[in-house]
């Protein structure tokens, strides 16, 4: 089948997010056992999500989200306690390695593929609004997608892997699931979420994980594959 819509990730898929992350560590807790960076990685991500409902509904403020997130890393996989004030100085440090990143080259080609060739787009990201928009801005994305196709969590009231986000997106971006692909780098709300709502994913699993389930899903592991994946199916 040819498919006619791609919609994306963005963090972890449209650029490497680990690299500010470790450099991010390495600056500011430096005891911790780098060797172990991908896993807090991934932790650090998993409290993000646990915590980010709270977030949306007012619960909590976006300080306490970051100092949660920071400080629950830091008794998995450290040996000390950290401040409030300690863990929000991460944050900013944090925030400034973010202001570096670049696309993958491969997935720069994939979106000058589709703007030449007038193939629609779009973006599903978790994440607070003025946060994620500022990564879409460093990236210098924002003139490849329309600004009605983005969808950022906080504004919906839902987070992905919940199929409502993705449903919604299908309707705003008049995208009919079996039809689009979807794209992104985390299994959980990715890969299940976006086929939980009839989509087609492809999962861009450059950190080599292993499958969580007995699956047939698209899978590549490098974004020069990616590029020649979308190439195939479009």
């Amino acid at each position: 089948m040819t498919y006619k819509n791609i919609v994306f990730d963005l963090d972890d898929t449209l650029y490497d997010h680990l690299l500010p992350f470790k450099n991010s560590i390495i600056q500011c807790f430096p005891e911790l056992d780098i060797s172990e960076i991908e896993l807090i990685y991934k932790r650090f991500r998993y409290w993000s999500d646990v915590a980010f409902p709270k977030y949306t509904n007012k619960q909590i403020s976006i300080e306490d989200l970051r100092i949660f997130r920071c400080k629950q890393i830091i008794s998995e996989f450290g040996t000390f306690d950290i401040s409030d004030d300690l863990a929000l100085s991460f944050q900013k440090t944090y925030e400034k390695e973010l202001s570096s990143i670049t696309l993958f080259p491969e997935l720069k080609e994939i979106l000058e593929y589709c703007s030449a060739t007038r193939i629609p787009i779009g973006i599903i990201t978790n994440g607070p609004v003025k946060h994620q928009l500022k990564k879409l801005s460093q990236l210098d994305v924002l003139k490849y997608f329309d600004k009605e196709k983005i969808i950022i969590s906080q504004a919906t009231g839902f987070q992905k892997p919940q199929i409502e986000i993705f449903d919604l997106a299908s309707k705003n971006f008049n995208f009919l699931p079996n039809q689009t692909l979807y794209i992104g780098d985390n299994f959980e709300n990715d890969i299940e979420g976006s086929l939980n709502a009839g989509w087609k994913p492809i999962w861009f699993n450059h950190r080599k994980r292993k499958l969580p389930i007995d699956t047939k899903i698209h899978e590549v592991q490098t974004a020069k594959d990616l590029k020649e994946l979308i190439y195939q199916l479009l």
